[in-house]
């Protein structure tokens, strides 16, 4: 973890940053100057950061890698997309049937005992 910095240093990298833009006024400008010569970590950031800034703005640009994608994971992807909605389907429909075959067939009743112990005679 970092020092903690002075309002004023934290102010001076604002500046830094807005004069490698040129949007600094005169005023802050001479402000910068004169803290920079009496700070030596502001200084080294201004150093720093001007040329890091140099760096990317004199780079010669370069395009992007292109990324290619598999088209075999793409395919096991939708595979285990389509399986998972099959199966999901199946089940359903297992389900309808088994509702609808229940719903069918009449529960069996019990055998009548009313008659038990009474003799009929003919």
């Amino acid at each position: 973890m970092g020092a903690v910095q002075s309002v004023e240093c934290e102010r001076a990298r604002v500046w830094v940053s807005l004069g490698l833009d040129s949007e600094l006024s005169d005023v802050e400008g001479a402000l910068l100057r004169a803290h920079v010569g009496r700070c030596a970590v502001c200084a080294d950031f201004a150093r720093d950061v001007g040329g890091l800034t140099q760096e990317i703005r004199t780079a010669w640009p370069q395009r992007p890698a292109v990324m290619r994608v598999s088209s075999h994971r793409r395919r096991v992807a939708t595979r285990r997309l389509q399986l998972g909605a099959a199966a999901a389907a199946v089940v359903a429909i297992a389900a309808g049937f088994g509702s609808l075959a229940g719903s069918l067939t009449s529960p069996s009743a019990p055998p009548s005992h009313a008659g038990a112990g009474r003799s009929v005679a003919l």
